[in-house]
């Protein structure tokens, strides 16, 4: 097998001419169904779409032809939610990636090990992807099983969810973390006599984490973000953001220079939509001020980004009723910030024409993301914008209407469900867990689905999320959620994959869809994802990848 992956530089140089690709499977994302057609293609956009057998007409017999036979022509997909810089990272050869194989905190410490002493040239020891949740109801890990086997080298485990850090005490030192800091959205792990015991939990007691995490040269981050390009390339995706609600500090300018500075050179291989930090603002200067700085061709500042709530998994989930094993809390240290100012931000974003996007695992954040934006449609009126709930991990069935109602999209990712593991069960009980991930339900009701990955809690691989959206299954293909008929279609994921997450980006007018005047960003796979069994979904690949209109990836 021969893999072509060109730099965007290299496509870009190429000769610009009018050609025609077609396949008898062509699916447009506007019908339900492939359909056989031809697609004019000239500088970087679809010019028409034809009938099959144009190509042999008089008219456009003189265009190349790249005929594809059966294979399955798409759009390109549209990842609705990533975070580019830790992902990059995380696909880099400097961290462990492979922590979520792990049954126990044993395992995960026996990996880390056997990484460490793999890299002896780092200097921080990284890993992702451990998750309690698939430790069998075990309790949260600490740093002394981490300083049994590396007690001289900071070691930084970055959990599934990215929303907590396993550490060990020389990480917790470099780090310079303290007990019973002054601030209002995360926790700092102690033990009962007030010993940090190396677990961080929610963004700001994971910050000075993250950064350590995050910390390398210019030339290092420029070789990890190019690596990535390949892979996106490799996956078909040519649209992807950067969750992480990032402030208006030099640390950001730092880390966006870069995409802008290899776009602008080499041209990224598929679009970023950047999220910045929506809470603690209503006069949004430094946001506009980003946003013309960083106007490239692929890369963009988007809007708003805010976190409600945590995850469920470390009792961070905000719920309108208490947890099932741990009844004295709906929720600890939640809302993340206070309702009152939420709102106000919301507002005022919304006012000045920015899309707002809210982390809520929870029906309680559910439900209080659901009242603020209906507040804002109230003062504001539309404004033709689609402010996104992320995740809805669950949701009370009373709310499940209110996103058409509100023309808000929710964001989900189907793919979760297998990371959690029938963890839900024990924080939330049954009946609420017929409402986890309702994917199927909310699009029923009339809410329009994007669908994406949250790499790199999971893998970036789009088969992996569209098998799980249409089987609600893991690898192994066990059912591992309480609600299995909450399945989507094959079409329904696959909109959801392209047109959806277009909308989310509101570049709905450009991409998403295989309509003439349209970029023309298509891929080619090497299975029909209509006809073939669901357990081969995860086994298909991109073998073509046209990003406007050039090829770059080729198998």
């Amino acid at each position: 097998m021969i893999v072509t992956v060109y730099t965007a530089a290299e496509q870009r140089n190429g000769e610009d001419m009018k050609y025609i690709v077609r396949s008898r499977q062509v699916f447009d994302a506007v019908s339900n169904k492939p359909e056989s057609k031809a697609i004019l293609i000239e500088d970087k956009k679809i010019e028409k779409i034809l009938p099959w057998d144009a190509a042999e007409s008089e008219e456009y017999q003189a265009y190349p032809l790249k005929d594809y036979g059966d294979k399955l022509i798409l759009p390109s997909f549209m990842d609705a939610h990533t975070h580019v810089f830790s992902g990059a990272v995380t696909a880099s050869d400097y961290v462990c990636d492979t922590l979520g194989e792990c049954k126990s905190q044993e395992e995960c410490v026996e990996m880390i090990k056997a990484f460490a002493d793999a890299h002896p040239d780092l200097k921080r020891i990284r890993g992702t992807g451990w998750f309690v949740g698939n430790w069998d109801n075990a309790p949260l890990p600490d740093k002394r099983s981490l300083d049994a086997v590396l007690p001289d080298i900071p070691v930084y485990l970055q959990c599934a969810d990215c929303h907590s850090f396993w550490m060990n005490t020389k990480a917790l030192e470099e780090a310079g973390i303290k007990p019973d800091p002054d601030f209002p959205n995360g926790i700092i792990g102690t033990f009962e006599n007030g010993e940090l015991s190396g677990l961080l939990m929610e963004p700001t007691a994971c910050e000075p984490a993250n950064e350590k995490f995050m910390d390398f040269t210019k030339e290092e981050l420029l070789k990890i973000h190019r690596n990535f390009q390949k892979v996106l390339s490799s996956y078909g995706i040519s649209a992807v953001s950067e969750m992480f609600a990032n402030d208006y500090v030099d640390a950001t300018y730092e880390s966006y220079d870069l995409l802008k500075e290899i776009d602008e050179e080499e041209g990224l291989a598929a679009h970023v939509y950047a999220y910045t930090k929506l809470f603690g603002y209503t006069e949004f200067s430094p946001y506009f001020k980003m946003k013309e700085h960083y106007d490239s061709p692929h890369f963009h500042i988007a809007g708003l980004k805010g976190f409600i709530d945590g995850v469920t998994e470390t009792y961070t989930g905000l719920l309108l009723e208490p947890y099932t094993d741990k009844p004295e809390t709906c929720g600890e240290g939640l809302p993340l910030w206070p309702k009152e100012k939420m709102q106000q931000e919301i507002i005022a974003a919304n006012k000045a024409g920015i899309q707002v996007r809210l982390h809520c695992i929870a029906d309680g954040s559910v439900r209080m993301a659901l009242d603020m934006y209906e507040e804002s449609v109230k003062i504001n009126g539309e404004k033709g914008l689609f402010n996104t709930i992320e995740h809805i991990e669950n949701i009370h069935p009373a709310d499940i209407d209110r996103f058409a109602k509100l023309r808000v999209i929710p964001s989900m990712q189907p793919y979760h469900v297998t990371l959690s593991n029938n963890d839900k069960i024990f924080r939330i009980g049954a009946e609420r867990c017929k409402y986890e991930w309702p994917v199927r339900t909310i699009h029923r009701a009339g809410g329009e689905i994007a669908i994406g990955t949250d790499f790199p809690v999971v893998t970036i691989d789009p088969f992996k999320t569209i098998y799980a959206a249409v089987t609600r299954r893991d690898d192994a293909g066990n059912v591992v959620c309480h609600n299995p008929w909450e399945t989507l279609e094959m079409a329904e994921a696959l909109k959801a994959y392209t047109t959806g997450a277009a909308k989310v980006y509101h570049a709905d007018k450009e991409m998403g869809t295989l309509e003439e005047g349209k970029l023309a960003n298509l891929i080619v796979l090497s299975d029909n994802l209509f006809e073939i069994p669901t357990e081969q979904i995860e086994d298909t690949k991109v073998v073509v990848n046209i990003f406007e209109g050039k090829e770059i990836y080729a198998v």
